[in-house]
């Protein structure tokens, strides 16, 4: 009797699927966005968007870690978004009209359609794509609303075929974790060490199920047929780990592909889910260690702090310095007139990203967290101790100074 039902239940989803697809006309023209850096410099970025927020052609410049040449290629076969309404193994790519450009913001795009959830409803869903200025991703948020009842049963799966030449010579590998809000997917030239990766959040009723990476295509197939496996720690099949020279621990060469996966709360009526789509133009190894010089004191206000810097990348002419910069502070920086300390050793009291051409000068601005706004509303200190972190756009530690931090109310 299960299996009966199992069996009408998936009939029906098929034909509401079916009838959806038919009523929508299928997106023919991709939008071009891009992050304004012109072609020919590294760091250019932009992107071919079609409905639904995807994409199959992502332009990069990259600096080409052998030779130190830079190039100008396409580093994307496929970025499409799933949906499975509840029974794992019924995915489906979600679909919608051509995408429209906002008339304020030439790179930033929307389309939205909707879709009949598990409890026979409609759920309207709206992507959301855009590259900020300089910035080397591009954030599509999608947001799905049950027009009546709730959402039911819904599995949001984030796909990604990165091809960077083609061929069978791509590396997989991922930084940070699901646990830290920092997990990045990547997929890399094994020879060239440049390339593209994919991430995301939740921004409210949804939780992160996990990802999975595999070879060509396996993945797409079992979205569709047999239910993705994923977890929060990542699973990853048919794909031989080795030690890559400047990546470390690395899997392939081979044509990979990767799967980022949420579940939607089921009681709500409105999720939101964001996703990255990034490219990396500079291995880890071609951008020296010190490719930020920075001044010793940082300036900083009650929501922001000020940081001089100068781009001093050495063989890579035209490429930009896109590391992210922290300031962490010990507790005892942060004591508060009573005495009282936080427990953590080092916490982060502000972040924002550098974006400085080679030879450059320039300012990043850093936004406070939370925890330091209240801090230098409320301090009567003038100076504090912190560090500045500097990173590689994969988040690799390549620099660390020691700074004294001016509050300025």
């Amino acid at each position: 009797m299960e299996s009966t039902k199992r069996g009408r239940f998936r009939s029906a989803f098929w034909r509401s699927i079916g009838v959806f697809l038919l009523s929508v006309p299928l997106a023919t023209n991709a939008l071009e966005i891009s992050n304004g850096i012109p072609e020919g410099t590294v760091g250019h970025f932009r992107v071919d968007v079609e409905d639904a927020g995807a994409s199959r052609r992502v332009i990069v410049s990259a600096a080409n870690f052998g030779s130190g040449d830079i190039v100008t290629r396409s580093v994307l076969r496929n970025y499409y978004s799933f949906i499975d309404r509840g029974n794992i193994g019924l995915g489906v790519r979600l679909r919608a009209p051509p995408p429209v450009r906002d008339p304020l913001n030439p790179n930033h795009v929307t389309s939205n359609s909707f879709f009949t959830g598990a409890n026979h409803n409609r759920i309207l869903y709206t992507a959301d794509s855009s590259i900020a200025p300089g910035a080397q991703v591009m954030t599509t948020t999608y947001t799905f609303i049950a027009e009546t009842g709730v959402l039911g049963p819904l599995r949001f799966l984030q796909h990604l075929d990165g091809v960077v030449l083609e061929g069978s010579d791509d590396v997989f590998f991922h930084r940070g974790s699901a646990v830290g809000g920092d997990l990045k997917l990547f997929t890399f030239d094994n020879t060239d060490v440049y390339g593209i990766s994919h991430s995301g959040a939740v921004l409210q009723n949804a939780s992160f199920a996990g990802w999975a990476a595999d070879h060509f295509d396996n993945i797409v197939s079992s979205i569709s047929t047999g239910g993705q496996p994923v977890s929060p720690d990542g699973i990853i099949a048919n794909l031989s780990s080795f030690q890559h020279p400047q990546l470390g621990p690395v899997f392939g060469p081979a044509d990979n592909v990767s799967v980022l996966a949420w579940d939607v709360d089921a009681n709500a009526t409105r999720a939101d889910i964001i996703t990255s789509l990034g490219a990396v133009p500079i291995s880890v190894e071609a951008r020296p260690s010190r490719s930020l010089s920075l001044r010793k004191r940082v300036r900083c206000g009650r929501r922001r702090c000020s940081v001089p810097v100068t781009c001093v990348i050495a063989n890579a002419p035209g490429a930009s310095c896109t590391n992210e910069v922290k300031l962490m502070v010990t507790r005892k920086a942060l004591r508060t007139r009573d005495g009282a300390m936080v427990k953590a050793p080092q916490l982060l009291f502000a972040s924002g990203m550098a974006n400085v051409r080679s030879g450059g000068n320039g300012k990043v601005q850093l936004r406070l967290t939370k925890r330091a706004r209240k801090f230098v509303r409320s301090t009567t200190k003038e100076k504090i101790r912190g560090t500045l972190e500097i990173e590689s756009i994969d988040e690799v530690a390549v620099n660390a100074l020691r700074v004294r931090v001016s509050i300025v109310k």
